[in-house]
């Protein structure tokens, strides 16, 4: 049987040194799409054909298996290595767009 995997969740593992050049913005956007993710393969409505296909492929499409877990810490890491800026309060975003419609 033939399975057609580009309709499934699923990520592409990065190796660490693509990690490490991208942007802060590219990392949390990764770690948002792992987050997305199903979290085992029996709470999906994947059929079984579909999950040996993308574990195949080596495409990361659940939360409990290594290759999730090991890309999740990686971009944690990364991420905790890079300059944090706080948001600010709610108050303050919400005049900042506020004068920004009056303009």
């Amino acid at each position: 049987m033939n399975v057609n995997i580009a309709h499934l969740k699923t990520l592409k593992p990065v190796p660490i040194e693509e990690l490490e050049k991208m942007h802060t913005a590219r990392l949390l956007s990764r770690l948002k799409r792992l987050r997305s993710l199903h979290a085992t393969f029996e709470a999906s409505d994947w059929l079984l054909e579909e999950r040996n296909a993308v574990e195949q492929a080596g495409l990361i499409a659940f939360k409990n298996t290594e290759l999730w877990s090991t890309a999740f810490e990686e971009v944690k890491r990364l991420l905790a290595q890079r300059e944090h800026l706080p948001r600010g309060g709610k108050a303050r975003r919400q005049s900042a767009a506020h004068k920004k419609q009056n303009r």
